[in-house]
């Protein structure tokens, strides 16, 4: 009997691979057979991640490119393509956060790029994706990135809870346009993880705090479990959605947040 969870011979993208998440998922996809394609910014980072999962038994390269660039996200599915000869899965991780700020003193630089990365690069990465997948003609399955804000909102990071937003509706939408051709769209909601972009986080939430004493700021994030979640637990996630095991499910809208949204 086949193991609906592994990814044996698949090919996968990750966004946003260099670090994180997506670090954590290429390495877990690799050990469960996929061939890795990793992209992000930093190429001394997408290096260090490939070799790794390379030493250790698995297949894996990396693309630079920088997803709010349109020829740069058409020249890093091509990469994908020419390397190891088609395109299976895709994982559209790459995003950025921002510091706290309240939404009237929100700038428009904040709002352009939180919007142009978040957004429009992940927009640009399913279109492109989708039209690999429609050429091939055997299906597909695209994963993005949201976040437990998603789905609630976030008094002082309106920008982000707006683009993650986004991003839901995003998934079901390509979800009811494409199931018709075999190709699924997920959504994966990960709440707080412990990744370099969350330490961020904290370190300007606690900044915004001491700064503005007077302003009380509500704050649910580890939820009834009363913990964080590692980068590794929220790969396992993002590996059973890529796998057929999660052969049902299209338009999902997975939230993997110990908890703090179900209040």
């Amino acid at each position: 009997m086949r193991d609906m969870y592994r990814l044996d011979r698949k090919i996968l993208l990750i966004t946003g691979g260099s670090h994180g998440i997506g670090a954590a998922t290429a390495r877990l996809a690799a050990r469960r057979g996929a061939k890795v394609m990793i992209s992000s910014v930093d190429p001394e980072k997408l290096d260090a991640v490939a070799r790794e999962i390379v030493a250790s038994g698995g297949e894996c390269d990396w693309v630079q490119a920088d997803i709010s660039s349109p020829a740069e996200v058409a020249n890093m599915i091509q990469a994908t393509v020419d390397r190891f000869g088609g395109l299976d899965l895709a994982y559209n991780n790459a995003g950025v956060s921002h510091a706290p700020v309240m939404p009237h003193d929100v700038t428009d630089a904040m709002l352009d790029s939180t919007i142009d990365i978040n957004v429009k690069g992940t927009f640009y990465c399913c279109r492109e994706q989708l039209k690999v997948f429609l050429k091939q003609g055997q299906g597909g399955n695209i994963l993005i990135t949201g976040s437990m804000a998603g789905i609630a909102g976030v008094g002082t990071m309106a920008p982000y809870a707006t683009s993650k937003h986004a991003l839901a509706g995003l998934a079901k939408s390509i979800a009811v346009a494409y199931g018709q051709f075999g190709i699924r769209c997920n959504f994966h909601g990960p709440g707080a993880t412990e990744t370099p972009m969350y330490d961020q986080s904290v370190k300007d939430v606690m900044d915004y705090r001491r700064a503005n004493p007077d302003q009380k700021v509500l704050s649910k994030i580890q939820g009834p479990l009363n913990r964080n979640q590692t980068a590794e637990e929220q790969a396992e996630v993002a590996c059973f959605l890529l796998s057929d095991a999660s052969s049902v499910m299209t338009g999902a809208i997975v939230i993997a947040d110990c908890g703090a949204t179900a209040y």
